[in-house]
């Protein structure tokens, strides 16, 4: 996406994304592969372009009393009693902060009673709007983004159902669509024109034998095919004994993640499997919780949650070379090693 984008020298290019480390990490890939930002990119976070782009320019037509300030962000569902008709209480807290899960119904009635002018509008800053993680979008974010398909410039959305970890809103609507569903949403707009699909099965971060563990979480899915042929010595998955934990920690400095905070990983500094996302890492160690050692022992991967599955599917694909599992039980799946730290 990166890579297209600095191509287009003489396009307007919106980059939007959802979670604050993609956005970073976008900017990263940037400066890595053009030395900045180029300045006919932008990028943005998913809810800058609702407020800014979207929400602000035509918001009069739908609620005048305030200019909106900013996002009131909820964890699940804002003021689910309060009629729609009531536009100040509905959307906003204190009348100016404008709530995660109705921005983008916020946006779609703004372009509706505007004759279509939020979207008009677009059209005339940008030719392009690439979506980056497009699978965390939820509720009427969906609505929106059929909007920005049914325009003139040219949208692109790129994701992993697989990665379906953390969502833009806790809103109902579309919930058929949310997560590992949205391919469901997506062809059905290809069917109607709207969009094409393309799939691509290639990875250029993990190795063949990261790939082959990751995709065993979804068997029914497409296989995936490494492109990364480095070879470093110690390379694939493994299990470690906690009693040789500190020695590899010291011989090959792996990045630590742990699925939540409430897992112990004996006082090392560790990042959790959602901050990962997005990120990349030479060697990754993890430390697993209750339910993912079941799975190491019985690889029965249907026992894990979906949302457990996608996050430890992102721990496992942080990796380039090598990934290790601290557990003392014996494992069941093949394709896992044992860590030999012999010299």
């Amino acid at each position: 996406m990166v890579e297209e984008a600095i191509k287009r020298t003489q396009q307007k290019i919106l980059v939007l994304t959802y979670t604050i480390n993609n956005l970073n990490q976008i900017r990263r890939y940037f400066i890595e592969q053009a030395g900045v930002v180029p300045s006919n990119v932008t990028v943005q976070s998913w809810y800058q372009f609702l407020l800014q782009d979207c929400s602000r320019p035509y918001q009069p037509v739908l609620y005048d009393k305030e200019r909106i300030e900013t996002i009131c962000f909820v964890e699940g569902r804002s003021c689910p009693y309060v009629p729609k008709t009531n536009v100040q209480r509905y959307y906003f807290a204190e009348g100016k902060r404008i709530y995660t899960d109705k921005i983008s119904d916020f946006a779609c009635r703004c372009n509706e009673e505007s004759g279509g002018l939020v979207v008009k509008r677009l059209e005339q800053i940008y030719h392009c709007i690439f979506i980056d993680e497009v699978q965390d979008l939820a509720g009427y974010d969906f609505d929106f983004l059929e909007l920005l398909f049914e325009s003139r410039m040219e949208i692109v959305v790129v994701g992993d159902s697989r990665q379906a970890t953390y969502f833009t809103n806790c809103s109902p609507k579309n919930k058929k669509y949310k997560g590992q569903n949205i391919t469901a949403l997506l062809t059905d707009w290809q069917k109607r024109g709207l969009c094409k699909i393309t799939e691509r099965n290639d990875c250029y971060r993990c190795n063949q034998e990261i790939c082959n563990v990751a995709d065993g979480l979804y068997p029914d899915m497409p296989k995936t095919q490494s492109k990364n042929r480095d070879v470093t010595g110690h390379d694939g998955v493994y299990v470690l004994s906690s009693c040789d934990l500190m020695e590899y920690v010291k011989r090959y400095r792996p990045t630590i993640l742990r699925y939540n905070r409430k897992t112990k990983a004996e006082g090392l500094r560790a990042l959790n499997f959602g901050i990962s996302k997005g990120q990349s890492f030479e060697r990754i160690l993890i430390f697993p919780n209750g339910v993912i050692k079941d799975f190491l022992k019985t690889k029965n991967h249907d026992k894990l949650k979906d949302k457990t599955k996608a996050l430890l599917y992102v721990a496992i694909t942080r990796a380039r070379y090598s990934v290790a599992f601290v557990y003392d039980d014996e494992c069941c799946l093949n394709e896992i090693q044992k860590v030999c730290l012999e010299t």
